[in-house]
């Protein structure tokens, strides 16, 4: 495998014009360029290709060591196993250390590291160039640090490496993303004063102290990303065994500076766990969780909510009275074991979503309807929603009757709604045979504003809502159609327009996906 690309030199070449004396040597006329613009050329290049043009010019040879970011990839299209690579990871890790260690006193504003492929024996040389990393966050003043692992997938068991202290204690780093699908632990202490982003992905969750650890001491932190991968707790001593430990039943999120928050699981978790999440400034929360999860929520300044996956209850321990968007997708009614059982959850998800009832903007799936149908007719009034996305998901279980008596209530108890997105129009929504008028009344349809059908797909059913709303809808200001290719169907483009328009004003926007 080559370390370094070769540039296209064709780019550089200079052909001489009428204007130019052919006496004058313009074969070197690049590197007559300021310092600056030459810095500002090779920022367009990653940091190998970089440096593959110092051959062009003496004047060439160190420019690569004065980047402010540093973007530098492994990558193997084979067994990372063979000698080969690991002679060729060596020298990889050899041309790190002197672009870290050779560059000059200009600061570094982003470092940027990718190594596919890892395996167990590049942890000695892996563990190197993260020491020489925190010594350059330190020097260097690094305000950027992304730090991409993925293990070979021939590869079964599981990689520890030890993380420096260096990386988690710096005054000058802003952003921080590590993507390491290998395990390790959070360092004892952390101080992080001026982190504003913080991106964890595939993280392996060792021990319940370990993200208290870090957001205790991030006093600036506004966005967190966590991706779990897997919940261990390790029962040995020593980190870099693959011991079996027992899986952990909490995590807990607390940060006063919290603005947004992601937490997403990559792993399904068989037992229950407990997510809780305690921010006195949180804006955005996007929950993703797979496995018998229980959510508690404190954030009563929360505008933004997105629930989806699997998870047993979610607990919000305050009105959601300044909540302007939700986007529910989760499936509480899972993981049941007898009817006592679905009762419960039913219960449990029916108050989750009575809480939302000050929403402005509302997405719902089919899994939330499921459990709302079964806690008919109560039906929560929302007086302030304006915008209701509907998501279908089909389900031979929940019949087509089923859905759109839960769909008439949510439309009766939502009186000031102005704009009404399919998603996707679904049998499981309206039958052939069915009257549209009886799934959605005349009285809800007359005050909208605007209708949109994000995968129109040219069903007789979807013409026929169509034609219902334009023709009922003394509001209407637009409607529109996505879907790919609108110029190979002129008959649907065309059978559309010939709809007669209550509202003359209503525009009918056919949008290209």
């Amino acid at each position: 495998m080559q370390m370094v690309k070769s540039l296209d030199t064709e780019a550089f070449k200079i052909t001489p014009t009428e204007n130019v004396d052919n006496n004058i040597d313009i074969s070197d006329r690049l590197s007559a360029l300021p310092e600056c613009v030459l810095l500002h050329i090779l920022s367009l290049l990653d940091t190998k290709e970089a440096a593959i043009t110092s051959c062009l010019s003496t004047r060439w040879r160190h420019l690569f060591l004065s980047l402010r970011d540093i973007d530098l990839c492994f990558s193997v299209k084979h067994d990372a196993s063979d000698s080969d690579c690991a002679r060729l990871f060596h020298l990889f890790i050899q041309f790190v250390d002197r672009v870290l260690q050779q560059r000059n006193k200009e600061p570094i504003r982003k470092i940027q590291f990718r190594v596919n492929y890892f395996i167990e024996g590049f942890r000695s040389g892996f563990e190197s160039l993260l020491m020489s990393t925190a010594t350059a966050i330190s020097d260097y003043k690094v305000e950027s640090l992304d730090i991409f692992v993925e293990m070979d997938k021939t590869t079964a068991e599981l990689c520890f490496v030890t993380i420096p202290p260096g990386i988690f204690s710096s005054e000058s780093l802003v952003y921080l993303l590590l993507n390491l699908r290998v395990g390790w632990k959070v360092p004892e202490f952390v101080w992080l004063p001026n982190l504003k982003y913080f991106q964890l992905i595939s993280f392996i969750l060792m021990d319940e102290d370990s993200i208290h650890r870090l957001l205790k001491h991030c006093p600036s932190l506004e966005h967190l990303e966590l991706i779990v991968w897997s919940l261990v707790k390790s029962e040995s001593e020593n980190e870099n065994e693959n011991a079996e430990g027992k899986q952990l039943d909490a995590l807990r999120v607390s940060s006063p500076s919290l603005k947004r928050l992601g937490l997403i699981w990559d792993d399904k978790v068989e037992s229950d766990f407990n997510v809780i999440v305690e921010s006195e400034n949180l804006e955005d929360f996007e929950c993703s969780l797979e496995g018998r999860h229980k959510v508690t929520l404190g954030a009563p300044n929360l505008k933004t909510l997105v629930i989806s996956g699997q998870m047993l209850e979610v607990d919000i321990t305050q009105r959601l009275v300044s909540i302007d968007e939700a986007m529910i997708e989760a499936n509480f009614p899972c993981h049941l074991t007898n009817m006592d059982d679905f009762s419960s959850r039913v219960q449990q998800a029916f108050k989750f979503f009575s809480r939302l009832q000050r929403v402005k903007s509302l997405s719902l799936s089919e899994n939330i309807m499921k459990a709302l149908y079964a806690s008919l007719p109560l039906m929560p009034t929302f007086g302030n929603l304006i915008k209701l996305e509907l998501i279908p998901e089909y389900c031979l279980s929940f019949p087509r009757l089923s859905i759109l008596q839960v769909l008439l209530k949510l439309f009766e108890n939502s009186p000031n709604l102005e704009v009404l997105i399919f998603n996707e129009v679904f049998d499981n929504y309206f039958g052939e045979d069915e009257e549209i008028d009886h799934v959605v009344p005349l009285t809800f349809v007359e005050h909208l504003k605007e209708i949109e059908i994000s995968n129109f797909k040219g069903g007789e059913i979807e013409f026929k809502m169509v034609e219902y709303f334009l023709k009922n809808g003394k509001s209407l200001e637009k409607i529109t159609l996505d879907r790919e290719g609108w110029e190979s169907k002129p008959n649907h483009y065309n059978r559309i327009l010939s709809f007669k328009k209550c509202s003359e004003d209503c525009q009918i926007v056919f949008r290209k996906k």
